[in-house]
């Protein structure tokens, strides 16, 4: 009777053990992750320039933020925008060339407008085409 009270001991501990990994395990999932993903487009509507910035709000905080044209303009280029948190500029580029952005970040958005006033395609915002963007935000409340 020793041995099987002994043993039955031995499985409670090792049971608790394994339910105390579990609990701490779960805890510890709930905190992972430290963004959101957000995913939507706009279309352009041919106003740029330092007085006519594009702007992107968000639920939370963003740190990143990539956008691209939603049809390839020239089928073969590369036409993107991405822009790291606190960095005041960015370069949207197609291929060998990029067009500087000038970037203010918000609490919850971002804002962009391109150093050339004169091409809404180098800012981004050529009038009528879709636009799509891909936003990391910080996870919060």
């Amino acid at each position: 009777m020793e041995e099987f009270n002994s043993d039955n001991e031995k499985i409670d501990t090792a049971l608790k053990a394994n339910a105390d990994a579990v609990a701490s395990a779960a805890a510890a999932l709930e905190n992972c992750g430290n963004c959101k993903i957000v995913y939507s487009s706009y279309t352009g509507n041919g106003i740029c320039g330092s007085g006519h910035p594009n702007t992107l709000t968000f639920t939370h905080k963003p740190v990143f933020v990539c956008v691209q044209e939603q049809t390839n303009p020239n089928n073969s280029q590369e036409y993107a925008l991405r822009m790291l948190r606190d960095s005041a500029w960015a370069n949207g580029t197609e291929d060998n060339y990029a067009y500087t952005q000038i970037v203010t970040w918000g609490d919850k958005s971002v804002s962009w407008y391109s150093v050339d006033p004169n091409f809404a395609f180098h800012q981004f915002n050529e009038n009528g085409k879709i636009y799509r963007y891909m936003a990391l935000l910080e996870a919060g409340e």
